[in-house]
């Protein structure tokens, strides 16, 4: 294991987002009491590319632009990133995020020549963005498609998992498996004076039955502080093959994929050090928790961490629960989003704790072993209940596949919704404590793109 410390000061930034806390179901727009002048509100699109089959694929690059909390929840408003927003730099699909008070925009470049490049924008409305110049390199610590959120406000933590080969022994037609195992990269950035605070890279800690069982970890994503601010908690996607059914492609073996799972695992290493890796492993689902461009996993405010699964085979997703306490799974608690809604195989893509036991889910249904749809849920993890809210009859044609952030400000949660489709749609505003929603600013799309985020 080797651990590296950076001290390498950059400079400093703001980002940006816009604030009211009580919101109206009428459509004359939100009430204004306790309305931040200085508050934007960010949204973020994905750009098409055109070159190939794969529609609304996001590898165009990405665009954003901000309006007042007002002007948000106000659907007299129409808001064209595509035509009136700015383009982050990116290769591909910009992995975004924002300080709390969305004052400024942080973006780490996803693949290309410049993949790895963090970059900070002070948001100052419309397409106003101004780069403040305080770019780290974390390429070389986390390679060019690190994934990266805010762990917790004003530390970032990068990860990647690089290098992952199989091991064998023995030759055709008697080869005996041995594992599957890659390198966790990880990477800890200041982001108010943007500068790596800290780097580890170790092989990826499952234990040798584990990988002798066939299991491996393919990707690992959405990391998040603890309460005390010791550890971080790390998703993971899991894969298993049977070790005892090979074949031969191209001369090389290959092992049968296989999806008797026994659960899922979290990895957990000491922080600030981000040393002294560990495996959680939980029985009550056997999906993953990495996510795939959006938070996975919340800080609750009672300070245990919530942690949404997908992927499950049968049975739907789940949020489970990380004692506070012991820093392990709370075996007592799980969350079925199956059972609360009374739908069958649901789908987490997105969701985001926004406090008081309360979450907003963004979730599709697996049809046939397919993903269709695009709904949102109002959950209480405290109840173990959840609430379907009303989008109008477009569910059956969204997709949130790209979804990257559920923005939150005060009482209110926005979330786009546009249909790749449709070439428009409207940014819905909910309140997080009555669970009243209402169409915020109209926006405008060309098909193929998708609206993906909030901040």
């Amino acid at each position: 294991m080797k651990t590296k410390l950076i001290n390498g000061a950059v400079g400093v930034a703001f980002l940006s987002s816009l604030a009211f806390t009580s919101c109206s179901d009428d459509n004359d727009g939100p009430s204004a009491p306790g309305l931040d002048a200085d508050r934007w509100i960010t949204i973020s699109l994905a750009l098409d590319d055109p070159s190939n089959d794969a529609i609304s694929d996001g590898n165009e690059g990405t665009m954003v632009y901000s309006v007042s909390a007002e002007d948000a929840a106000n659907p007299e408003k129409t808001i064209d990133v595509l035509n009136q927003g700015m383009g982050v730099k990116s290769e591909r699909t910009a992995r975004l995020q924002a300080s709390q008070d969305g004052k400024f925009l942080y973006n780490i470049q996803y693949t290309g020549d410049d993949g790895g490049i963090f970059n900070k924008y002070q948001v100052m409305g419309a397409n106003k963005f101004q780069d403040t110049g305080d770019e780290v390199d974390i390429e070389p610590y986390a390679g060019q498609s690190p994934r990266w959120v805010i762990a917790k406000e004003g530390v970032g933590i990068a990860v990647n998992l690089i290098g992952s080969k199989t091991v064998y022994e023995g030759s055709a037609p008697n080869y005996v498996y041995k594992y599957t195992r890659g390198n966790a990269n990880l990477v800890a950035l200041d982001l108010d004076n943007p500068q790596i605070l800290k780097t580890n890279e170790f092989p990826f800690p499952l234990s040798a039955e584990d990988e002798a069982a066939g299991y491996s970890v393919g990707r690992i994503d959405v990391p998040v502080i603890s309460q005390n601010g010791d550890k971080v908690f790390i998703g993971c996607r899991i894969s298993k093959v049977n070790p005892n059914s090979v074949s031969i492609v191209d001369g090389e073996p290959k092992w049968e994929n296989d999806d008797t799972r026994d659960g899922t695992k979290t990895l957990v290493v000491d922080y600030p050090n981000l040393d002294n890796p560990k495996i959680i492993s939980s029985s009550k689902t056997t999906g993953n928790t990495n996510g795939y461009r959006s938070r996975m996993m919340f800080l609750g405010d009672d300070g245990n961490v919530y942690q949404a699964t997908s992927g499950e085979k049968t049975g739907g997703s789940k949020i489970l629960r990380i004692d506070k306490n012991t820093n392990e799974y709370d075996e007592n608690y799980v969350f079925s989003l199956d059972a609360a809604l009374g739908v069958t195989d649901s789908y987490i893509e997105s969701w985001r704790y926004v406090g008081g036991g309360i979450g907003y889910v963004i979730y599709s249904l697996q049809v046939n072993g397919k993903r269709t749809g695009g709904y949102i849920a109002r959950v209480d993890l405290n109840a173990n209940s959840a609430l379907k809210m009303d989008l109008g009859g477009v569910e059956s044609k969204l997709d949130f596949g790209q979804h990257q952030n559920i923005g939150l400000y005060g009482d209110l949660v926005y979330i786009p919704v546009v249909s790749a489709q449709d070439t428009e749609g409207y940014l819905y505003v909910f309140n997080k404590k009555t669970g009243a929603a209402q169409k915020g600013a109209k926006l405008i799309n060309q098909v193929g793109n998708r609206y993906i985020g909030a901040y």
